[in-house]
């Protein structure tokens, strides 16, 4: 994690007390200078290469031109960049920053990897900041008559004396359930650079440029079924072998289902022989219940341990977080974080699984966590795409391999082809005419007051964003990968260093690895989608690495089922707690207390498989109380 202030008048800021903020959870592990008016604070561990001690390299890194640079997290292609460039040095801070002498900005399309970097220019006037593509540490941004400052964690910028004051845009997003990749920040003044944003400052502008961009990821065409299944699995090693490379003990959070298993098993095909692979699977806390929907299967065990099974150096954990709840730990990512996403409520099985791995002496997490966007995708956008194709005997092939659908095939094309090809106001309107309910993501998941006066302007800018916030759907390839490109971060980033911040591990994503994002962005959907057989490329690449139970199973996994159990046992205390924050005006003005209050006064007496009321106790419940509980956090008014 890293900091960096340049004062353009001197006494515009504090920066001992920017680098103390940044250090919160490692005092010990600072490292801080300060010259010619300029402070640099790093914290080296959760980003970086565990190759590079904090005892190795310079803070900053200087360049003969004496340009400074500040890096914080990994080049996957390290080796590479430094032979181009003629350099033998290990320091990604010095390949960077050569890179960036001899490419200007198209270093951030020639260097793979998940980084924030700065480097200072006093010979020029200027500062760079950068942050990588698809995935990079957290960079937040102030600049200011007085200075310009960056940090991986808005504290460290706050300590400065730049005013906690919230953005309500922000935290709207979040409470409306709508989260994707937009400009601003969390707070007034202080920008969360969007990931591929490189941004050069003086004192007098700033000059703004996003030289690489997923959104239009050409498509893959390659010979055979086979050719494609092997390229993917041959990426997905490189992702691997690069991720775990340096590690002393990598552990991988492992599931029931497609893409973490076979992550899985790509981690032990590279570890030593003799190595064990510890794996955390978080389960429903026993008593919960037993209501499910048929289309996903709530306990990971039985699949984790036939998986575990088959490969005996898996070295199995089970976490329940008995007794815990989703408020548990929310204050200290509050501190560490510095926001509350959407998802902040819902990451609370990580708290339990972080503990144990951090128990077990990992000092890597791996996660799979884009596989349902990658290599996992289930191709669903085929029941229209195949038709805008004339592909018909595809398209009803596609419908009739659908498992938990009972209607007749020729129903579900008109419902799933024809209606779905329409133009979108013809849509509308023929869901109007059936009395189809439209999609409202934010009535049923959303905590946000329906009254808050920016509420339209939201919502047209989520649509803008993703299709699939308007229409539950993808109608083609380009149409998904735009939206995916577009909710890459969602301050997601922010969260999970939270969480490394909390129990001192690294967490690292293979699936976010570039070349194999963009080798499964480009693939063409009847890799995902063939003859009625969804997710096809995972199921062939989990062909003599999964059981088979596992890998053909179409229910998918469902971590949160226990939500009647865990919000019941602390119903009157939530209650209590909505009915105090409804009595605070900044926070009855965003959140909508009155509806969250009602959900819990009406608490069903047990589970239930309606998916649209279990999503609003799961999801708008929690997201409403966090929501409350940082605002007041910020405010300094929490009881």
């Amino acid at each position: 994690m890293l900091a960096f202030l340049r004062e353009w008048r001197e006494g515009s800021g504090n920066a001992e007390r920017m680098a103390t903020s940044l250090a919160l959870h490692a005092p010990g592990k600072l490292r801080f200078a300060q010259r010619d008016g300029a402070a640099f604070a790093l914290v080296p561990g959760i980003w970086g290469n565990p190759a590079l001690t904090p005892g190795k390299g310079a803070v900053p890194a200087l360049l003969p031109s004496g340009d400074r640079v500040l890096f914080t997290g990994w080049f996957d292609n390290l080796p590479e960049v430094a032979r181009q460039l003629g350099l033998t040095s290990p320091d990604p801070a010095v390949v960077y920053g050569h890179a960036v002498e001899r490419w200007g900005d198209e270093t951030e399309c020639r260097v793979i990897g998940a980084y924030a970097a700065v480097i200072d220019r006093p010979r020029l006037g200027e500062v760079r900041l950068a942050r990588s593509p698809i995935t990079a540490p957290p960079l937040h941004y102030h600049r200011s008559a007085g200075m310009v400052a960056a940090a991986c964690v808005p504290r460290a910028l706050i300590a400065l004396g730049i005013p906690a004051e919230l953005d309500e845009d922000r935290v709207a997003m979040h409470l409306h359930a709508m989260p994707f990749d937009r400009p601003g920040g969390w707070y007034k003044g202080i920008e969360a650079l969007q990931l591929g944003m490189v941004v050069n400052v003086t004192r007098d502008g700033e000059r703004r440029s996003r030289p690489y961009s997923l959104e239009s990821v050409p498509e893959v065409r390659l010979g055979s079924d086979r050719e494609y299944q092997e390229a993917a699995e041959a990426l997905l090693a490189e992702a691997v072998d690069r991720t775990i490379a340096g590690y002393r003990q990598p552990g991988t959070f492992l599931s029931g289902g497609l893409d973490s298993s076979i992550v899985a098993s790509h981690m032990l095909d590279r570890m030593p022989a003799e190595k064990k692979l510890p794996t955390f699977t978080f389960l429903p806390e026993e008593g919960w219940g037993n209501e499910v929907n048929p289309v996903f299967f709530p306990d990971e065990r039985p699949y984790v341990e036939a998986f575990a099974a088959m490969h005996p150096r898996i070295e199995a954990q089970f976490v329940d977080n008995a007794g815990k709840g989703f408020e548990d730990g929310l204050d200290e990512l509050f501190l560490l974080s510095g926001m509350a996403p959407a998802s902040l409520p819902l990451i609370y099985p990580y708290h339990g699984m972080f503990a144990a791995a951090r128990s077990r002496g990992c000092d890597l997490l791996v996660g799979a966590g884009m596989g349902n966007t990658t290599f996992s995708n289930d191709g669903m956008r085929g029941y229209v795409e195949y038709l805008h194709q004339f592909r018909l005997r595809d398209v009803w092939r596609a419908l009739s391999g659908r498992w938990h659908d009972d209607r007749p095939v020729w129903r579900q094309f008109v419902s799933l082809s024809l209606i779905r090809a329409l133009p979108e106001p013809l849509w509308r309107a023929w869901c109007r005419l059936r009395r189809i309910p439209l999609p409202d993501a934010g009535a049923v998941a959303g905590a946000l007051n329906p009254g808050w006066l920016g509420l339209a302007d939201l919502e047209r800018a989520a649509r803008a964003a993703d299709a699939s916030f308007d229409r539950p759907f993808y109608r083609s390839r380009e149409d998904e990968v735009a939206s995916m490109a577009r909710q890459m971060d969602a301050d997601a980033f922010d969260l999970m260093q939270g969480l490394q911040q909390r129990f001192g591990i690294a967490y690292r994503d293979v699936t976010r690895y570039r070349p194999f994002v963009e080798f499964c962005w480009g693939l063409p959907t009847d890799q995902f989608l063939r003859g009625g057989e969804t997710r096809w490329l995972a199921r062939r690449m989990g062909e003599g690495r999964l059981p088979e139970a596992m890998r053909t199973e179409q229910r998918r996994g469902f971590q949160h089922q226990d939500w009647h159990l865990r919000i019941g046992r602390r119903r009157e205390a939530l209650l209590a707690e909505l009915k105090s924050m409804r009595e605070n005006p900044k926070v009855a003005r965003l959140v909508d207390c009155d509806r969250l209050i009602g959900l819990l006064e009406n608490f069903p007496e047990s589970s239930t498989t309606d998916l649209d009321l279990a999503y609003q106790y799961m999801i708008a419940v929690p997201n409403g109380v966090a929501m409350g509980r940082f605002i007041r956090f910020v405010e300094g008014t929490n009881v």
